[in-house]
């Protein structure tokens, strides 16, 4: 009788972890009703200094410390489920389900304090906008109009000084490990403009299971517990850098998804190396595109007819590849990718990617008045 007393006490103090849901939560929106403190005392100040040496310390190990645990949770789930059943069904008892649910909410429990304060904060930082100075306002279609017209130009520019495959395609120089041994330069380059970008964490890491990755439509992970940037290597080589960058944006705390690909754009356009340039023009230009495409299809179809042969074969090449991975996985990924954007304060949900442009728009504004950006 003692034993069983003292049984249920343990499972009664595994369950009292979930109090730290709602403290996670109460925290959260504490520091949400303050920006400023949120970027002063934890993005740019509690945040780097914890993060910092624990990306350094995962980046030692040279295979993804999240795919492995990944890897792992897909073998362990269904294994723990099955030795679950087999031992209620010998022992006719369901104390045991009891007991492996109150592990399970004490382990996600401290899961959600532990991806609170060491990563979900920086969503209530202040916007990027307004840490770089950059002029974010409504935009006329002329001036989106513009702006595909200018990374039109840069792109076709660019792709000129791009290595090809056999069949003409860009090729990174050196494959993804030149990549992510060159990508530190971009951001070394573009801190000298916004010092908040600067800061030395682990290099990216390749995902194993890249193609598997694919088939998510998810082409870069940042493991928020390890700080590592997980990188899908088997996706066409222009996408490479621009992802690697955007996935180094999150390491030094920028959550949102549209301030990341703006961040990502900014530090291969910093970058001294074409391939760079090329990868993160291309996906600007694909981003801007879109949106003009949205509001205006005719001006779309007439600025697409202005992109080079070399820049085409390489769209042409990138929708192919995607092509082969429209299948229920790629929806059930987008649709839980979606929802934690959501349930993140990012209401557009998948959709705020497309807030990027807006950056570009004042960027440009920015060139335009003087301020040139290479």
């Amino acid at each position: 009788m003692k034993s069983e007393k003292h049984k249920n006490k343990r499972i009664g103090l595994r369950f009292a972890w979930l109090a730290l849901i709602p403290l996670s939560i109460l925290i959260r929106w504490l520091f949400s009703q303050s920006p400023s403190t949120v970027e002063n005392l934890y993005s740019q100040g509690i945040y780097p200094v914890i993060m910092k040496p624990i990306s350094r310390l995962t980046g030692m190990i040279p295979l993804s410390l999240w795919e492995l645990f990944i890897i792992f949770m897909v073998i362990f789930i269904p294994v723990a489920i099955i030795w679950l059943i087999v031992r209620c069904v010998k022992s006719r008892s369901f104390s045991l389900v009891i007991g492996f649910l109150a592990n399970v909410a004490m382990i996600v429990s401290i899961w959600f304090f532990l991806t609170t304060v060491l990563w979900n904060l920086n969503y209530e930082r202040k916007p990027f906008s307004e840490l770089s100075g950059l002029d974010v306002q409504p935009s006329s279609v002329e001036e989106l109009y513009d702006l595909c017209q200018w990374l039109i130009e840069n792109t076709n520019r660019l792709r000129e000084h791009v290595e090809k495959d056999e069949n003409g395609i860009m090729k990174v120089s050196g494959g993804f490990q030149s990549v992510r041994d060159r990508a530190q330069i971009g951001y070394d380059i573009a801190s000298r403009e916004y010092p908040f970008l600067q800061g030395r964490y682990g290099k990216p890491k390749k995902v194993l299971f890249s193609r598997v990755m694919s088939h998510t439509n998810i082409i870069g992970v940042y493991s928020v517990l390890t700080g590592e940037a997980n990188i899908d290597i088997d996706i066409p080589d222009m996408e490479i850098p621009s992802t690697v960058m955007h996935e180094m944006a999150h390491q030094r705390g920028f959550a949102r998804e549209d301030e990341a690909n703006y961040i990502a754009w900014v530090a291969c356009m910093s970058h001294p190396d074409a391939d760079f340039r090329y990868s993160g023009s291309a996906m600007a230009l694909q981003y801007a595109m879109n949106a003009l495409y949205s509001v205006n299809p005719d001006k779309y179809f007439e600025l697409a007819k202005n992109y080079s042969l070399g820049y085409y074969n390489d769209l042409n090449n990138l929708q192919a590849y995607w092509k082969q991975f429209q299948g229920p996985a790629k929806k059930v990924a987008n649709q839980m990718n979606d929802t934690y954007l959501k349930l993140n304060g990012q209401e557009d949900g998948v959709q705020s990617y497309g807030r990027m442009i807006d950056l570009l728009l004042a960027e440009r504004r920015k060139m335009l008045r003087g301020k040139n950006r290479g």
